[in-house]
Protein backbone atom coordinates (compact mmCIF):
# COMPACT_ATOMS: atom_id res chain seq x y z
CA UNK A 1 0.00 0.00 0.00
CA UNK A 2 1.64 3.38 -0.95
CA UNK A 3 0.59 6.62 1.02
CA UNK A 4 1.83 9.66 -1.22
CA UNK A 5 2.64 12.88 1.17
CA UNK A 6 1.28 16.19 0.46
CA UNK A 7 5.13 17.57 0.70
CA UNK A 8 8.06 16.05 0.01
CA UNK A 9 10.87 15.39 3.18
CA UNK A 10 13.45 17.13 2.67
CA UNK A 11 15.28 13.74 2.00
CA UNK A 12 13.30 13.60 -1.45
CA UNK A 13 10.29 11.16 0.20
CA UNK A 14 7.41 11.96 -1.72
CA UNK A 15 5.29 8.24 -0.82
CA UNK A 16 5.86 5.41 2.05
CA UNK A 17 5.26 2.36 1.30
CA UNK A 18 3.76 -0.20 3.73
CA UNK A 19 1.56 -3.51 4.24
CA UNK A 20 -1.99 -3.52 5.43
CA UNK A 21 -0.52 -4.62 9.20
CA UNK A 22 1.95 -1.64 9.54
CA UNK A 23 -0.82 1.18 8.43
CA UNK A 24 -2.87 -0.61 11.13
CA UNK A 25 -0.12 -0.82 14.13
CA UNK A 26 0.48 3.46 13.00
CA UNK A 27 -2.72 4.25 12.99
CA UNK A 28 -3.37 2.27 16.60
CA UNK A 29 -0.85 4.10 18.01
CA UNK A 30 -2.05 7.72 17.19
CA UNK A 31 -5.32 6.44 18.81
CA UNK A 32 -5.53 8.20 22.49
CA UNK A 33 -6.57 5.86 25.05
CA UNK A 34 -9.93 6.42 26.07
CA UNK A 35 -10.45 9.74 28.68
CA UNK A 36 -7.11 10.41 28.03
CA UNK A 37 -6.99 14.44 27.38
CA UNK A 38 -3.65 14.75 24.37
CA UNK A 39 -3.41 18.48 24.20
CA UNK A 40 -1.52 19.55 27.71
CA UNK A 41 -0.86 23.23 29.03
CA UNK A 42 2.13 24.42 31.01
CA UNK A 43 2.42 27.73 32.70
CA UNK A 44 -0.39 30.13 33.13
CA UNK A 45 -2.20 28.54 30.42
CA UNK A 46 -2.61 25.05 32.95
CA UNK A 47 -5.49 24.59 34.45
CA UNK A 48 -4.34 24.87 38.23
CA UNK A 49 -2.57 28.72 37.81
CA UNK A 50 -3.38 31.48 39.53
CA UNK A 51 -2.46 33.90 36.87
CA UNK A 52 -5.42 31.56 34.75
CA UNK A 53 -7.95 33.86 34.90
CA UNK A 54 -6.49 36.77 33.37
CA UNK A 55 -5.73 35.46 30.75
CA UNK A 56 -8.30 33.13 29.51
CA UNK A 57 -11.80 34.61 29.51
CA UNK A 58 -14.56 32.98 30.88
CA UNK A 59 -17.56 31.53 29.66
CA UNK A 60 -20.17 33.44 31.00
CA UNK A 61 -18.66 36.52 30.75
CA UNK A 62 -19.68 39.57 28.16
CA UNK A 63 -17.21 40.38 25.18
CA UNK A 64 -16.46 43.94 26.08
CA UNK A 65 -12.79 43.62 26.95
CA UNK A 66 -13.09 47.44 29.15
CA UNK A 67 -15.35 45.72 31.71
CA UNK A 68 -12.96 42.63 31.55
CA UNK A 69 -9.88 44.24 32.75
CA UNK A 70 -11.64 45.97 35.34
CA UNK A 71 -13.23 42.34 36.58
CA UNK A 72 -9.59 40.59 36.24
CA UNK A 73 -7.84 43.57 39.09
CA UNK A 74 -10.77 43.36 41.65
CA UNK A 75 -12.30 40.17 41.67
CA UNK A 76 -10.38 36.92 42.65
CA UNK A 77 -11.13 33.90 41.10
CA UNK A 78 -13.39 31.72 42.85
CA UNK A 79 -12.61 27.96 43.55
CA UNK A 80 -15.15 25.16 44.06
CA UNK A 81 -15.43 23.22 47.13
CA UNK A 82 -15.72 19.78 46.59
CA UNK A 83 -17.44 19.29 49.88
CA UNK A 84 -20.80 18.27 49.98
CA UNK A 85 -23.05 18.24 53.45
CA UNK A 86 -24.61 15.42 54.48
CA UNK A 87 -27.62 16.24 54.21
CA UNK A 88 -27.60 17.43 50.75
CA UNK A 89 -25.81 14.01 49.81
CA UNK A 90 -28.86 12.46 51.16
CA UNK A 91 -31.19 14.73 49.82
CA UNK A 92 -29.64 14.01 46.29
CA UNK A 93 -29.26 9.92 46.80
CA UNK A 94 -32.71 9.57 48.19
CA UNK A 95 -34.70 12.30 47.62
CA UNK A 96 -35.16 12.75 51.70
CA UNK A 97 -34.83 16.30 53.43
CA UNK A 98 -33.25 14.64 56.38
CA UNK A 99 -33.24 18.36 57.82
CA UNK A 100 -36.89 18.90 57.97
CA UNK A 101 -38.86 17.92 61.51
CA UNK A 102 -41.25 15.31 61.19
CA UNK A 103 -43.77 16.66 63.21
CA UNK A 104 -43.54 20.85 62.61
CA UNK A 105 -41.87 20.81 59.34
CA UNK A 106 -39.69 23.56 60.53
CA UNK A 107 -35.98 22.63 59.55
CA UNK A 108 -33.28 21.22 62.04
CA UNK A 109 -29.90 21.65 62.67
CA UNK A 110 -27.39 18.96 64.27
CA UNK A 111 -26.91 20.06 67.91
CA UNK A 112 -24.02 17.51 68.34
CA UNK A 113 -21.93 14.13 67.53
CA UNK A 114 -21.88 11.76 70.37
CA UNK A 115 -19.54 8.76 70.26
CA UNK A 116 -18.25 7.17 72.93
CA UNK A 117 -20.53 4.59 74.80
CA UNK A 118 -21.02 6.38 78.55
CA UNK A 119 -21.94 9.78 77.07
CA UNK A 120 -24.23 7.69 74.43
CA UNK A 121 -25.86 5.74 77.51
CA UNK A 122 -26.67 9.47 79.29
CA UNK A 123 -28.28 10.71 76.41
CA UNK A 124 -30.40 7.70 75.45
CA UNK A 125 -31.42 7.54 79.42
CA UNK A 126 -32.51 11.85 79.15
CA UNK A 127 -34.58 10.77 76.12
CA UNK A 128 -36.04 8.57 78.33
CA UNK A 129 -35.12 5.52 75.62
CA UNK A 130 -33.72 1.87 76.76
CA UNK A 131 -29.91 1.85 77.03
CA UNK A 132 -29.58 -1.88 77.15
CA UNK A 133 -28.88 -3.80 73.27
CA UNK A 134 -32.00 -5.41 72.35
CA UNK A 135 -31.44 -9.47 72.59
CA UNK A 136 -31.25 -11.34 69.17
CA UNK A 137 -34.11 -13.82 68.31
CA UNK A 138 -34.24 -17.23 68.52
CA UNK A 139 -33.26 -19.11 65.43
CA UNK A 140 -36.05 -20.18 63.55
CA UNK A 141 -36.55 -23.99 62.27
CA UNK A 142 -35.86 -24.26 58.52
CA UNK A 143 -38.87 -24.42 56.62
CA UNK A 144 -41.50 -27.54 55.86
CA UNK A 145 -42.69 -27.91 52.46
CA UNK A 146 -45.80 -29.61 52.26
CA UNK A 147 -45.01 -30.92 48.96
CA UNK A 148 -43.19 -34.37 49.22
CA UNK A 149 -41.21 -33.31 46.18
CA UNK A 150 -40.04 -29.78 47.30
CA UNK A 151 -39.35 -31.46 50.96
CA UNK A 152 -37.22 -34.19 48.73
CA UNK A 153 -35.49 -32.07 47.08
CA UNK A 154 -34.58 -29.05 50.08
CA UNK A 155 -33.30 -32.31 51.91
CA UNK A 156 -29.77 -32.81 52.18
CA UNK A 157 -30.06 -36.40 50.41
CA UNK A 158 -28.01 -35.73 47.47
CA UNK A 159 -29.22 -38.92 45.33
CA UNK A 160 -32.69 -37.48 46.19
CA UNK A 161 -31.94 -34.17 44.51
CA UNK A 162 -30.97 -35.68 41.36
CA UNK A 163 -34.01 -37.82 40.96
CA UNK A 164 -33.29 -41.26 41.56
CA UNK A 165 -32.92 -43.84 43.84
CA UNK A 166 -29.52 -44.88 45.25
CA UNK A 167 -28.77 -48.89 44.94
CA UNK A 168 -29.24 -51.22 47.93
CA UNK A 169 -25.87 -51.56 48.83
CA UNK A 170 -25.59 -47.55 49.35
CA UNK A 171 -28.87 -46.97 51.35
CA UNK A 172 -28.29 -49.39 54.28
Amino acid sequence: MRIALKKPFSDGTVAVDMDPISLLLRLCAAVPAPRFHTIRYAGVFAARSKLRSQIVPRKDEDHDPSAKADDADHAAPKKASRYWAWAKLMARSFQVDVEKCPTCGGRMKLVTLVQETNNVERFLRHLGEPTDVAPRAPARDPPYFRSPVIRRLTSGDTFARFGFVPPASIRS
